[in-house]
């Protein structure tokens, strides 16, 4: 039978700084083992004490924000999810100083991907390191991973048992300076779940569902809002929610519960993409001294530059994601992370990305070391558009095209952000303000991902009813939607007939004003309805109709049947 071993770093990001410190503590050199540069230890850096350590992170709606703090800080009141500045004045009203400082998200995940080699080499040759979604899970604060999985098969015997893979497993993780939670079970959900939530630190599964009946709901990695739904409801542990049927569920919470429940029971097997230590392309350079002089750095990124691209060459590949870290005296690093459109060896467009990423930093201190390393890279693609030319560029047009767009995107993105620079995706939400979602067009995993998703086949829609002779558009014609759609719906006033002749028959839509003006319908389609499940929050519910007024204007209008007021929610152009 397969059995899968979850480790979960608790708290990884603070875990990961506090290992580094620790490792970082040598003896005091001798006087004549000191360098001649002059250099003193960052405070940032420096080992921990008995101060607290809080990490933040900008958030753009919400500003500095905590995303993990350590424990000697959360019986001052500090949790993660509260302002940098708050959680200052918490510790410090308890007469402490904390140690503050910005979370690495590209540390975090490099450092994971060391452990994961470690457990390769020492543990099982399959590793996974765990998939996230594209929002926290319930009960999840910081969308990063700090959870690895290792298939037993066939390893068990060179440890044993299973109890002896466990504390193979913990000497690992202390070599590192780190503490886990660990759990072996049948499946890597039932895993995932018991290392998370049960409460002892280590586990070995020989019960099934039975060992999973008493953890709380949030470890099927459900969604928050579904999380919420089910506090209502007054469920809180998986054998609660085993107990309803899954229809409906179903059709009460969505289908993503019921594929958790599927998944946790083994039903359904979880996906895990296997780690390979990919090759590294990454130059580093040590400045003879310490310097601010933008000029000289960016001699030396250049050089960096072709070193990677030399090394990308080699293996064929072309650089996705790149991150420049710069190690300053007496501060923090600094580190700045490009991403790119498509795969590419292209040094001067790489240099010139980094460039104008660079020029966005303030650098407070002079700079004695850079680095550039390559996060992500892909396969270079090459193709032929056709056989036979008729001219000589013929065969480079389509080439020339893709590499101009990610050119493009790239500097865009480069100038502007990675948030400034977005491609927008269908979703499942009925309401019509809300049937897309946005991603950066330089995330690669979402656009590979978007690429593997079967096309969906519209099937013609029974809702509409046309109010005229005219035929209904069909639901997959482009009218059945307009090209416009209004930020905001614009309300519109019903005017009401004055006079018996101009009385409306019970077929015909009420003439509307907009802005002062009058509008007369000369012909409309609908009406189609709209609304939102109960467990979405309040229900909305709307009747939608594509107007043509006298003037030959086409809209798309819709009336709330909670308030029967009418707005324009688009306009066909």
């Amino acid at each position: 039978m397969k059995r899968l071993l979850s480790i979960w770093l608790r708290n990884w990001p603070i875990q990961r700084l506090q290992s580094e410190w620790h490792r970082d503590q040598t003896p005091e050199p001798l006087p004549s083992d000191r360098s001649d540069r002059p250099h003193a230890e960052s405070p940032s850096t420096a080992p921990p004490n008995s101060r607290p350590l809080i990490l933040w992170k900008n958030d753009h709606r919400r500003g500095r924000m905590v995303v993990a703090c350590c424990a000697a800080a959360r019986p001052l009141g500090v949790r993660p999810g509260i302002a940098i500045a708050q959680a200052t004045e918490l510790a410090g009203a308890s007469g402490v100083t904390p140690i503050s400082i910005e979370h690495d998200s590209i540390a975090d995940s490099i450092a994971l991907d060391r452990i994961a080699d470690a457990l390769q080499h020492r543990i099982s040759p399959l590793v996974a390191i765990e998939s996230l979604g594209k929002r926290p899970w319930a009960g999840q604060i910081l969308l990063e991973s700090d959870t690895l999985f290792c298939d037993l098969s066939g390893v068990t015997h060179l440890f044993d048992d299973e109890a002896g893979i466990l504390e193979a497993t913990r000497r690992t993780l202390a070599e590192f300076g780190l503490v886990g939670k660990l759990a072996i079970a049948d499946h890597a959900a039932a895993a995932w779940a018991l290392a998370h939530y049960h409460p002892r630190d280590t586990y070995i599964s020989d019960r099934g569902a039975d060992d999973l009946r008493d953890l709380s709901v949030n470890a099927l990695r459900i969604e928050t809002e579904t999380k919420h739904t089910l506090d209502r409801l007054g469920i809180e542990t998986v054998g609660q929610l085993l107990r309803l049927p899954r229809g409906g569920l179903a059709r009460r919470l969505g289908d993503g519960i019921v594929k958790r429940i599927a998944e946790v029971l083994g039903e359904v097997e979880v996906p895990l993409e296997i780690h390979h230590a990919e090759q590294q392309h990454h130059s580093t350079h040590d400045l003879e001294y310490p310097t601010e002089d933008r000029e000289i750095l960016m001699d030396r990124v250049g050089r960096l530059t072709e070193d990677i691209v030399a090394s990308l060459a080699t293996a064929q590949r072309g650089a996705l994601r790149v991150a420049c870290r710069l190690e300053l005296v007496e501060r923090a690093p600094l580190t700045t992370v490009i991403g790119m459109f498509a795969p590419t060896q292209d040094a001067e467009h790489l240099h010139g990305l980094i460039h104008a990423s660079l020029e966005a930093l303030r650098i407070q201190a002079p700079i004695t070391k850079i680095t550039l390393s390559v996060l992500s890279s892909g396969p270079l693609r090459t193709q032929q558009s056709t056989l036979f030319a008729e001219d000589a560029f013929a065969l480079d047009n389509d080439s020339v095209s893709d590499r101009s767009l990610a050119r493009l995107v790239d500097t865009l993105t480069g100038r502007l952000g990675r948030e400034a620079v977005l491609g927008v995706r269908l979703s499942e939400n009925p309401l019509p303000e809300k049937a897309f979602r946005t991603y950066s067009l330089t995330d690669h995993r979402t656009r590979q991902a978007l690429q593997r998703l079967p096309a969906k086949q519209a099937a013609p829609s029974s809702t509409a009813r046309h109010r005229s002779g005219s035929h209904a558009p069909r639901h997959d014609d482009a009218r059945r939607r307009p090209m416009q759609l209004l930020r905001k719906p614009i309300p519109l006033t019903v005017v009401a007939a004055t006079s018996p002749d101009a009385a409306q028959s019970s077929h015909e839509l009420p003439a509307l004003r907009v802005e002062g003006q009058l509008h007369r319908v000369a012909q409309s389609w609908g009406p189609e309805r709209i609304e939102t499940g109960w467990w979405d929050g309040p229900t909305i519910r709307r009747d939608y109709y594509r107007v043509e007024t006298e003037t030959g204007k086409v809209w798309w209008v819709f009336r709330a049947l909670r308030t029967g007021d009418w707005f324009l929610h688009g306009r066909f152009v």
